[in-house]
């Protein structure tokens, strides 16, 4: 029987030790107690609210269910602007995760001439803020009839993002025997790509994605501008918050929000095994 490898820490490293795990359990307590709070303020009532935030009372489920019929943005119902929501940041980050990975894919493996610059590139874009581009990108979408239009996803069709580098890194430390190896059995590039290369990028993109779309599913500025008609739950939710302060009903905007924390809750949840897993290789070597 092998001896277990024992690795003992000085008391210094042991207090250390103690005082990260300690700092960590507050930060989880408090995101779980903004949540719980956002959720059960949401079922207690107005008048309660607003005497006394902290406080506790007795619960009304019903609040949650005025949401449906209280909530609306622009003569878009609550489960009309969940649609619109759905739309855009599921689709809006699977094609851009998609397009990311393909070209990051196609600048790491493939050398040709400009594929250097186009890194250069990329990395000019992420780290220079380009000011006063609202007012040319308003006009470029009013001259392609994007505004107002479900066609407007195909702004997500771009790779210049920090995903870019992520993907560009993750393909060039990825051995090229996997797609000589196709390449003998008779596959093209794409067949490469899409049933030996990019399988393998799953859980690196899967983490890109979910993180993406949880930026997209908060996102209002966009949908606010471009989008005036075809408001999305943040949206919603944006407009909903001065409504019901004016009202004085607090309680309704927790219940909105705490349902409005449901899709991202149920896909991280589902996910979160395969978000978490090391990503694995295979055993070739170069």
């Amino acid at each position: 029987m092998k001896n277990k490898l024992k690795i003992h820490k000085t008391p210094a490293e042991t207090v250390l030790y103690c005082i990260v795990f300690a700092v960590f359990c507050v930060f989880a307590f408090s995101y779980v107690y903004m949540l719980f709070w956002c959720v059960y303020s949401g079922m207690r009532s107005a008048d309660e609210v607003a005497a006394n935030p902290f406080g506790f009372s007795a619960i009304r489920l019903g609040n949650y269910i005025d949401v449906f019929r209280e909530m609306n943005a622009n003569g878009a119902s609550f489960m009309t602007l969940l649609g619109n929501s759905l739309y855009f940041s599921l689709l809006g980050a699977g094609l851009n995760i998609l397009v990311t990975s393909m070209f990051a894919y196609v600048v790491a493996k493939y050398k040709f001439f400009g594929s250097r610059f186009i890194y250069m590139l990329v990395i000019v874009v992420i780290t220079l803020p380009i000011f006063g581009s609202g007012s040319a990108m308003y006009r470029l979408l009013y001259k392609l009839k994007f505004l107002n239009s479900r066609l407007m996803i195909l702004t997500s069709l771009g790779g210049f993002s920090m995903n870019f580098l992520y993907m560009h890194a993750f393909y060039s430390s990825m051995s090229w025997s996997y797609a000589e190896a196709a390449e003998i059995d008779g596959a093209n590039d794409w067949q490469i790509y899409f049933r030996v290369m990019f399988p393998q990028s799953v859980t690196m993109a899967g983490s890109l994605f979910v993180l993406l779309w949880m930026t997209e599913w908060n996102s209002y500025g966009s949908a606010l501008i471009y989008l005036p008609k075809m408001p999305t739950l943040a949206v919603g939710i944006y407009q909903f918050r001065t409504q019901m302060m004016y009202d004085s009903k607090m309680n309704i905007l927790y219940a909105a929000c705490a349902i409005s924390l449901l899709p991202p809750l149920i896909l991280f949840v589902s996910c979160n095994n395969a978000l978490m897993s090391n990503v694995s290789l295979g055993g070739i070597k170069e």
